[in-house]
């Protein structure tokens, strides 16, 4: 058996940033290095890594940069339409058997055109399951072998060797919820608020029990502000980052999450955020993690978006703001309009993580989601934590993977560190592959 290395560094490749961080393992691990840099333009998409060369260029120069010289790596693979993972109830069987029985479901839950595939499945053991019961679940991530060859190439390129590659809902868990031991023992939602994508992940007791994945992310909401304003979205992405906030006092009520009128539990209105690409779910245990699932029809009788609407309701009347830069007063009529052009957006998002938290409740009639942990790019949005508490009734916080790590980063202050949390969870979660 090889041994296990004592330094990793994990890598994350993301559409919009590269981020790297390098752990030593123990008992508690340390982050000793943590770097990020802006991905090549066009070189990582929903598919995977387009340009090797580029993205082993950026990557080199940021191990550098970084001061991380292991060579041990272990990557994330990159692009949400290149790898599947779902959790399967499966009869009570012996290894040989499962081996067998596997192959049949690996097959059956492929959605690649390209049929070359790597695939991996372990067998989840929950703390307190009954030993003896007639089912058992299993975890499976099928990825396409494209997709894994760009990770091994682009580690050739760089004299890395590629001790790992893995899947994201998994890093995460490492990162946020194993290390913690508070998180661990609850029922967690974490939400992976990406540029190309968004994740929504259910842990129980640490484990994954529930894996989605929504084609839709930052990048949705840049579009968004730019068709508003009449702008291009080189030019939206700034005004995004900069004034892009949940204004909890200009929340159209119209169709706000918090006032339709006798709209029942797990019903919403999704027009768009999940639709693509959609194949109908079979009446099967085995689509339970609904990443490829047709969301359900909208309610007809939902009041139609205010994005779509002919008019706007104006902002409520708001008491005079102490002196501020203009940019930072919630009366900013800039804030205004970026809001309103990503509410709709927002409003899906907190319908589907509603309804992924149904699904949870219905195959675990015992037990509830008792926190939602929001990382990604798109996590920190001013009050978007305290939006989605309010509309689901779930305490919401912002994830940090550095919380149950010894942090001896030596290239970085703890300002830089604290300042990038968000982005770093499925980075550190790899890089704690050996930990593990």
């Amino acid at each position: 058996m090889a041994k296990q290395p004592g330094v990793v560094v994990g890598i994350d490749l993301g559409s919009r940033f590269i981020k790297v961080a390098e752990v030593r393992a123990g008992r508690p691990s340390a982050v000793t290095n943590i770097g990020i840099a802006p991905t090549p333009e066009g070189a990582i998409d929903s598919s995977g890594v387009i340009d090797k060369a580029a993205v082993a260029a950026t990557l080199k120069k940021l191990l550098a940069d970084s001061g991380i010289g292991t060579k041990q790596a272990a990557f994330a693979l990159a692009g949400q339409n290149s790898v599947v993972v779902r959790i399967l109830e499966v009869p009570r069987m012996s290894p040989a058997e499962l081996r067998q029985h596997m192959d049949w479901e690996i097959g059956r839950n492929i959605p690649f055109a390209d049929t070359r595939i790597q695939s991996a499945y372990e067998v989840v053991r929950r703390p307190g399951a009954d030993p003896n019961a007639d089912n058992m679940e299993v975890v499976l991530a099928v990825a396409q072998q494209d997709a894994v060859d760009s990770l091994v190439d682009i580690a050739d390129k760089l004299g890395l060797e590629p001790y790992a590659i893995d899947v994201e809902p998994l890093a995460i868990a490492r990162s946020l919820l194993l290390t913690q031991p508070d998180l661990q023992n609850q029922n967690v939602a974490v939400v992976n608020l990406g540029a190309e994508s968004t994740s929504i992940d259910i842990y129980s007791q640490g484990l994954l029990s529930f894996p989605r994945i929504l084609p839709t992310g930052g990048n949705m909401l840049t579009r968004a502000i730019a068709e508003r304003l009449m702008i291009s979205e080189s030019e939206a992405e700034p005004l995004k980052v900069q004034l892009a906030e949940v204004l909890m006092d200009q929340i159209p009520q119209a169709t706000s999450p918090f006032s339709v009128p006798g709209a029942p539990t797990g019903g919403f209105y999704t027009p768009g955020f999940a639709s693509e690409p959609t194949i109908a779910p079979e009446p099967s245990p085995f689509m339970t993690p609904g990443s490829f699932a047709a969301p359900e029809e909208p309610s007809p009788d939902i009041p139609p978006s205010p994005f779509a609407a002919p008019g706007e309701p104006e902002p409520q009347p708001t008491p005079e703001p102490e002196p501020a830069l203009p940019a930072q007063s919630p009366t900013d009529p800039r804030k205004t309009e970026i809001f309103l052009a990503i509410y709709p957006l927002l409003e899906e998002l907190v319908s589907e993580i509603r309804r992924s938290i149904e699904y949870f409740r219905s195959r675990n009639v015992d037990a509830d989601v008792q926190l939602i942990v929001l990382t990604g790019g798109g996590a920190i949005m001013p009050n978007l934590d305290q939006f989605i508490a309010t509309a689901i009734g779930i305490p919401t916080v912002v994830g940090n993977p550095f919380k149950g790590v010894q942090l001896q980063v030596k290239r970085h202050g703890p300002e830089y560190v604290a300042a990038n949390a968000h982005l770093m969870a499925v980075a550190v979660g790899m890089g704690l592959h050996a930990s593990f």
